[in-house]
């Protein structure tokens, strides 16, 4: 799966699971970060395909070569599973079998994965939006859309305003 559906998944799984910074952290790296190991195979990648063929729904340049750490096999729970266990939480071990079982579905998807990935991609960011939704209109004791949309627009703007020093 593309990166911004892993990002969006990622996410919501968090906000649903109410996880501190640090959590944070954790479910960053084993649910995204993991995906950085594909940044080592893009030269050979590209010398021998070209630069369009990013955009290629698969990376098989027919090397032979991998293009994927062991980190994207069932292999490695045996270090992701240690790492549960000596952080006493499975938070590595969920976050990093999200990301196992979405690439799993992109290969089981084969021709519908584009269709598959923008309805998973479509259904997290619902999801998201539901769950900032439901928390301002807990705290605010507002409800109603538009009076959500005003509140996104003004803090956005607001958040905005106040890198303008910085930048």
């Amino acid at each position: 799966m593309l990166t911004p559906t892993h990002i969006v998944v990622v996410v919501l799984v968090a906000m649903l699971l109410r996880l501190d910074k640090n959590e944070w952290f954790v479910a960053v790296l084993f649910g995204i970060v993991i995906d950085a190991d594909h940044l080592f195979a893009l030269p050979r990648y590209v010398s021998a395909n070209g630069w369009s063929a990013v955009l290629n729904q698969s990376w098989d340049d027919s090397s032979g070569l991998p293009w994927k750490s062991w980190f994207h096999y069932p292999v490695a729970a045996i270090v992701v599973g240690h790492l549960s266990l000596g952080w006493r939480f499975a938070l590595p071990l969920a976050f990093w079998s999200i990301h196992l079982g979405m690439d799993g579905l992109q290969r089981v998807l084969g021709d519908l994965n584009v269709v598959g990935e923008s309805a998973l991609l479509l259904g997290a960011s619902a999801g998201i939006v539901f769950l900032t939704y439901s928390d301002w209109s807990l705290m605010s004791g507002r409800t109603g859309l538009r009076a959500y949309a005003d509140h996104v627009a003004s803090s956005s703007r607001a958040r905005l305003s106040s890198l303008r020093g910085i930048v």
